[in-house]
Parts: C-alpha cells; sequence; structure tokens
C-alpha cells in the first residue's frame, strides 16, 4: 500500500504539492523523522516522499527516503535516491546502499558499500558502529564467495506452508528415520528406533544439540553433541544420516550469511569427536533463515525448508535430487544467472534438458507409498564410513563379536538398574522420614554406578568398532 502511495504520488503535478506540501511538510517530516527513529519505515515513507520530491537535493531527505524503502520491501527504488545521500558522504546512505545490494543478492557491491559505511564511520571517530559495519563487510564478503560457488542442483517441486508443523511435508521414506516437530526444533529418531538427536535449551541458554539412546523401551543417557561451534550461538533442527556419522542442522552462528544457515559435520571414529562444520553453499544457503535439510538416499530424495522470500510464519519446502559431489554452476555463468539460481527465483530452470520431473514425482510417491523395509534388522551399529552392521552374523571378527555381546550385556544391566532406581525413587515419595534416608543413600549409590556402567558400555562400543576395523584391515 505504500509503494502503491508513492506511484499516486509521482503522478500528482509539482505545482500542487508546492503549494498545498509546504505549509504541512515541517509537521510531517517531524514526526516521520521520529517514525524512523523508532523503525516504523512504512509509516514514515509518505512524509519522506513528499520531502524528497519538494527537495530533490537535500541529502538527509534521499537518504530517509531510500531507507524506508529498503526497510519496505522496495529496495529496487531505493538506489538513486541513496547513491545521491552518499555522494553527500552521509554514512547511514552508504549503510543503506550496502543493505540494498545484499538483499538483490549483489553481494560484491555490498561489500564495497559496507566498507566505505566503515570509512566513514572512522572519520566520525565512530570506532564502535565502525566495527559492526567491518562485520557487515565481511559478512558481505562470505555470501559474494558462496555465491561464486552456487551448485547445480535439480530442485524439482516446491510448497509453501504454515511454519508451524512445516515438517510433515517431509516426505522420507523409512530406511532413512522419522522426523517430528516439537516446539522451535525437530527430533531425528533413526530407522531402527533406538537413537534420536533434537535440539534443546542448553545451560547457557541457546539451543544445542542432544542425542538420546533407547534402552529397556526408554530413553535415557540424554548428551549433548560436542559440536565445534560458536558458543553464542543456536543450533537446531538435525537430521542424522543412516550412517550414524553425518548430521546436517542449523546454526545462526558458524558465519551464518543471514538468521539460521545449513551446516554439515561428520564423526571421526578415530578420535570419538565431530569435526567443524562445514557451511552447505547456495542455493540450500540464502540471506534469510534456512532450517533444516534432509536426505532419503533410498529414494534419491532431498528436502531442505527456508523463511527466503516469504511472508511472517510461512516457510518453502524445496525437494531436489542430491548430487554424488558438489557441482558448481560453473565459471561462465553471469552474476545475474547466478543470483536467480540461487535465490531459485524459477525451479525450471534447474531441471536438466532430458529430466522427466512427471515422471519422478510419480515414482517417489509410488515408492513412499509401499512404505516398505529392504532388509530386516536387529540393530544397528556403525563400524566405519561405509559399513554398518545390522546382526550378529555380520561381524567378521571373534573378538569383536565378544566385545559386543559384552556391550549387550552391559545395557541390559543398565536397564535393571534404571528400573531398580525408579522403584526406589517412587518409594522415596511416599516413605517415612527415616526411610527417606536410608532411600537416598541407596539411590545415590546406584546413580552413581550407571554413570559408571554407561562409560563402560561406551568403552565396549568403542573396543567392538576398534576389533572388527582392524580384523578388516589385517585379513585383506
Amino acid at each position: 500500500m505504500k509503494r502503491l502511495f508513492y506511484e499516486k504520488m509521482r503522478k500528482i503535478p509539482f505545482f500542487l504539492i508546492a503549494i498545498f506540501a509546504l505549509p504541512l511538510h515541517a509537521q510531517s517530516l517531524e514526526e516521520a523523522r521520529q517514525l524512523y527513529l523508532n523503525k516504523d519505515f512504512a509509516a514514515a515513507l509518505p512524509a519522506f516522499a513528499t520531502a524528497v520530491k519538494t527537495s530533490p537535493k537535500n541529502a538527509s531527505y534521499n537518504q530517509w527516503y531510500g531507507a524506508c524503502l529498503v526497510e519496505t520491501g522496495c529496495a529496487a527504488e531505493a538506489a538513486p535516491y541513496l547513491e545521491f545521500a552518499a555522494s553527500k558522504n552521509i554514512p547511514e546512505a552508504h549503510n543503506y546502499l550496502g543493505k540494498m545490494y545484499f538483499a538483490k543478492y549483489q553481494f560484491d557491491k555490498a561489500k564495497d558499500a559496507y566498507e566505505q559505511y566503515r570509512r566513514a564511520l572512522l572519520d566520525d571517530n565512530n570506532t564502535a558502529r565502525a566495527a559492526e559495519a567491518a562485520l557487515l563487510t565481511e559478512r558481505a564478503t562470505r555470501a559474494a564467495r558462496m555465491l561464486s560457488r552456487c551448485e547445480d542442483v535439480q530442485i524439482i517441486d516446491s510448497i509453501v506452508v504454515e511454519k508451524s508443523g512445516f515438517i510433515a511435508a517431509f516426505r522420507l521414506g523409512e530406511d532413512s528415520g522419522t522426523l517430528e516437530e516439537t516446539g522451535n526444533s525437530a527430533v531425528y529418531e533413526n530407522e531402527l528406533g533406538d537413537r534420536r538427536v533434537f535440539g534443546k535449551t542448553a545451560a547457557d541458554g541457546f539451543t544445542k544439540l542432544f542425542s538420546q539412546s533407547k534402552i529397556r523401551e526408554q530413553w535415557a543417557d540424554e548428551r549433548q553433541l560436542a559440536l565445534p561451534s560458536d558458543s553464542a550461538c543456536d543450533l537446531n533442527y538435525p537430521f542424522l544420516m543412516p550412517d550414524g556419522l553425518t548430521i546436517y542442522f542449523a546454526s545462526d552462528g558458524n558465519g551464518s550469511i543471514g538468521g539460521y544457515d545449513l551446516f554439515v559435520s561428520r564423526f571421526n571414529l578415530n578420535n570419538d569427536s565431530w569435526l567443524a562444520p562445514s557451511q552447505l553453499g547456495m542455493p540450500f544457503n540464502s540471506i534469510y533463515n534456512d532450517y533444516l535439510l534432509a536426505i532419503d538416499e533410498v529414494n534419491d530424495v532431498g528436502y531442505f525448508a527456508s523463511d527466503r522470500f516469504q511472508p511472517e510464519g510461512r516457510v518453502v519446502v524445496y525437494t531436489f535430487i542430491p548430487n554424488e559431489e558438489i557441482t558448481p554452476i560453473g565459471e561462465d555463468g553471469e552474476d545475474a544467472h547466478l543470483a536467480e539460481r540461487a535465490m531459485i527465483t524459477s525451479i525450471s530452470d534447474t531441471w536438466k534438458p532430458d529430466f522427466n520431473r512427471t515422471a519422478f514425482l510419480e515414482n517417489l510417491k509410488s515408492s513412499l507409498d509401499k512404505n516398505t523395509k529392504s532388509k530386516a534388522k536387529s540393530f544397528s551399529f556403525v563400524i566405519d564410513d561405509n559399513t554398518i552392521y545390522y546382526a550378529l552374523e555380520d561381524f567378521k571378527s571373534d573378538a569383536a563379536k565378544d566385545a559386543f555381546r559384552r556391550s549387550e550385556e552391559l545395557k541390559k544391566t543398565v536397564e535393571s538398574l534404571e528400573d531398580q532406581l525408579d522403584t526406589q525413587r517412587e518409594e522415596w515419595r511416599g516413605a517415612s522420614a527415616s526411610r527417606r534416608e536410608s532411600l537416598k543413600t541407596a539411590i545415590k549409590s546406584n546413580e552413581t554406578r550407571l554413570e559408571s556402567l554407561f562409560e563402560d558400555l561406551h568403552k565396549a562400543l568403542k573396543e567392538t568398532r576398534n576389533k572388527e576395523i582392524n580384523f578388516l584391515k589385517t585379513s585383506k
């Protein structure tokens, strides 16, 4: 509506504006400046439109008007006003030029504008805001680098849904596990239903990723994933690949270029630690929030969700065909073409010439509707990056098989002790004061023993893996 108002204003004869605007100009402009300072840009826009019309050479009016256009989603119209104000050395004009170019995926221009903004602030001895401008320059630099490597990926479908409940649009085959929404996060559960990962508020107040194992039909052993990351940031919306070693998640830190970005990390079996997360490229990431990515390897399909170009409370879920290797669009791609592919302005532009989208979607639907598993499995145990065992007969090493049996016995002991603790805690609630003291000692002792058992279980599983890997190496 504000944009429509401005278009109408342009058609009003100039002499009428000159006659009628002057007596109202000072009052309306002062009100508009206050609205601007309160970040009510839409309400301030009409008065600044009038001001810049009556005084086109006033640099401040041009800056305010251009800033309001950027903030109200009319960045394409803001350039001449901001460029004029910038030529008059108004620092905020450079800031909004950077924001305008960034919104249009012209990241190199955004980088230059933010650098001009930083220098202008330094000239004014405003070092604190100059440091903030330097961060904007770095972000634009990262975005430009990401754009240059935009991946040539086929996006075969998209659907706009409410952000609340968007995970329901991720249709995965049973071999890929399940995703469910809980609050403002996702819970991923593996195909066997004995392991899950999820986002949860940690002790520092930020959302972090946690995992749990199911023991005796109860979720236990909750642990935070020790993913290397910025401390003051959220990690959320996890998806664990069937190998149990590769995790995709969203983070608003780690060099994000816009709210949540998508990252991937792998578990290093050699030292039992997660590798430093790698940021996914465009088009998976954008200057908006990109929430969740999941891949169904059996059906050769993936999904990711983003709120790019969407109104508040809505997200778009894209369906894509994963590449075996990252394939950039190419150095010969023009900047405008790269920007369109990165923004996903048209999913049909991503299709290969011989791609039959209709047939692919029909086959995908048929496969998902069958909802069958390819192999009966009694457990899932990751040996290395390429090997997962599902039955005791899969083990080649007798020593590894014995270690695995020992881990299974430890699991049973853990389950039994947890049952005993549950009984003791329940009894404590209705016990007398003297009985509570006795139970308190027993409960503490069992809790200490349970922690030790979890450590022993972890060691037994590690021993199983190492013995099997060593046996496989030496038997080649």
